[in-house]
């Protein structure tokens, strides 16, 4: 009982005196300086998660671990030590995380050196591994001066889907160590993903402990935001199988695809090829597999680009489905010679044939009805020659001249009414499309639908319409039209057996050195359904295809390939045949 008391006492005297030496000997150098014994330490926020519109995970953060060297201290605590070393300690590390060695040794090799950094994102059971070697009694296996920090690793579990959707991450060049959104939606939304760190803020001495009585105060974190999209992992499943496909049946050069809905602009599903793993991007040079085509690449459109002709046309009630023309099918225009895909004539063709045949001077007959200028605000109207909004990094505005330019000529008029001579991003013509599958109203093409706060608190990313470009009824008439076209064709490689649809082929030279070569084209389709109430919309385009070169032969029969499952999935029942 003595001896408890006797310690009590003792201890006591001990924390008085603490106390009295905190508050009266180092009181004058606290007055003085304090600032010198503060120090501050951020609380890393966790980034939030991209989920597709069913709930399932498209990216995530888990936590891993950093291994750090202080080689300072491996060089001290090796020396006389025989079977120690920083070439064992490198080797060691070398066969526990497959590294080479001689790197390793290379970082312990400055003794005056107190940081280096041996590997990040290392996953529990290698780092469980180096943790026991640095516990080691045994002087042979120790890991002398390392020690591990936790880390942090960006995981996509399903490697390369949705990749140009999501983009990828990479340390910040402003904060090292600070993980920011580089592309796509991890850096068009890093601000909601990343959060903002918190902040510790401690009085400490010089031995770096925490004065008891001294300052203290803690800013918690704010976690990042969770990310919905719109995106579908089914049907992005299904596009980028078909576009594989596609490629390699047709021997191409490379492709995209994009599914949207157009009465909400919402986009279902978006693929590209070449294209890559965002969890392994830095294995990629910066090349052609980063680029995310349907949003940062121009192309011509081709006969796709007939529609807005048409519309146009329609809407200035300047042409009706069974107006007529007789154009030849090579013809004059401006002064340069301009011709049919198939350099046939069709006598006394209606608007209706125009479409069915793909006929360009048909399609130079509706643009000269139209004019330069109205032709060029109806352009403009559906959304070219401007960004569509898209959430991303590096969207293309694509190139349009037009009436009144210095640079553009009255051929142009011709060539532009069937889509060559203007280039365009395949969302900027999805959207485009999208309009008159919606009665006429251009919507803004939307990936996300929701952010997900770290408190709960739910953001709904509503659709957006950017204006109305045609009336209903012309919208509906040209609907209609695209659809007898397409019935009259007689192989159709479009048609899906029990779904009304509506689509368009385009099949567009592609432009080297201010030349158009023959032998490489750009084949493509758009189309939407079921036309009772379209509810999906998609853009089928293969580059330098060499085994067809038609988009009918090409993307028309791919077309088919995704709808078919996609309108299954989504449980859109078949129409009855009896109607």
């Amino acid at each position: 009982m003595v001896l408890m008391l006797t310690g009590a006492i003792a201890s006591a005297g001990v924390i008085g005196y603490r106390l009295y030496d905190w508050h009266v000997t180092k009181a004058t150098q606290l007055s003085k300086g304090t600032s010198a014994f503060l120090t501050r330490h951020e609380i890393d926020p966790r980034r939030g998660s991209i989920l597709d519109r069913t709930g399932d995970v498209l990216a995530i953060s888990r936590g891993t671990t950093r291994v750090i060297a202080d080689p300072q201290k491996t060089n001290e605590e090796t020396k006389g030590i025989k079977k120690a070393s920083i070439f064992t300690v490198a080797q060691q590390l070398a066969d526990l995380l497959n590294l080479d060695a001689g790197t390793i040794v290379e970082k312990l090799g400055n003794p005056e050196a107190r940081y280096a950094e041996i590997a990040r994102e290392v996953l529990d059971e290698p780092a469980g591994r180096i943790q026991r070697a640095i516990n080691s009694k045994d002087e042979e296996t120790k890991l002398y001066g390392i020690r591990l920090e936790a880390d942090k690793k960006r995981v996509y579990p399903n490697q390369e889907l949705a990749a140009h959707v999501l983009g990828f991450v990479g340390e910040s060049a402003a904060r090292p160590n600070d993980v920011v959104g580089q592309a796509g939606i991890e850096a068009y939304y890093d601000d909601h993903l990343g959060g903002q760190p918190g902040l510790v803020s401690s009085d400490i001495d010089k031995e770096g402990r925490r004065i008891p009585i001294g300052r203290h105060s803690m800013q918690q974190p704010r976690h990042g935001s969770d990310v919905t999209l719109a995106i579908d992992r089914t049907i992005q499943h299904i596009i980028e199988q078909e576009l594989t496909n596609a490629l390699k049946k047709y021997d191409a050069a490379a492709g995209s695809i994009v599914v949207t809905n157009p009465t909400t602009g919402e986009v279902l599903g978006l693929a590209n090829r070449p294209t890559f793993d965002p969890g392994l991007i830095h294995q990629y040079p910066l090349g052609p597999e980063l680029n995310n085509r349907v949003t940062g690449r121009m192309y011509e459109p081709g006969s796709t680009f007939k529609l807005i002709t048409m519309a146009a046309a329609l809407n200035e009630n300047l042409i009706t489905p069974d107006s007529t023309h007789n154009n030849p099918g090579e013809m004059e225009y401006g002064g340069q010679e301009f011709k049919n895909w198939d350099q046939k004539t069709y006598p006394n063709q209606t608007m209706i044939g125009v479409l069915q045949h793909s006929s360009n001077t048909g399609s130079i007959f509706v643009a000269d009805k139209i004019g330069e200028q109205k032709f060029y605000q109806y352009v403009n109207r559906f959304g070219f020659g401007e960004p569509t909004g898209v959430e991303g990094v590096g969207e293309e505005s694509g190139i349009i001249r037009g009436y009144g330019d210095p640079n553009w000529y009255r051929p142009d008029l011709a060539s532009n009414s069937f889509g060559q001579g203007i280039m365009v991003t395949p969302i900027q013509m999805a959207a485009a499309i999208g309009a008159i599958a919606n009665d006429g109203i251009l919507m803004t093409p939307r990936i996300a639908s929701t952010i997900t706060h770290a408190d709960g608190r739910r953001e709904p990313l509503d659709p957006s319409a950017v204006r109305r470009v045609i009336r209903k009824e012309t919208a509906q008439t040209l609907v209609q039209m695209m659809e007898a076209a397409e019935q009259r064709v007689g192989v159709n490689l479009a048609r899906i057996p029990g779904y009304r649809t509506a689509g368009k082929t385009g099949t567009a030279q592609i432009a080297e050195q201010g030349q158009y070569r023959d032998q490489d084209v750009i084949a493509s389709y758009v189309g939407f359904g079921p036309l009772e109430r379209p509810q999906v919309l998609a853009l089928v385009i293969i580059e330098k295809p060499q085994k067809e070169s038609y988009g009918a032969l090409v993307a028309s029969p791919t077309f088919a390939e995704i709808m078919r499952p996609i309108f299954s999935y989504l449980k859109i029942p078949q129409r009855d045949p009896t109607t």
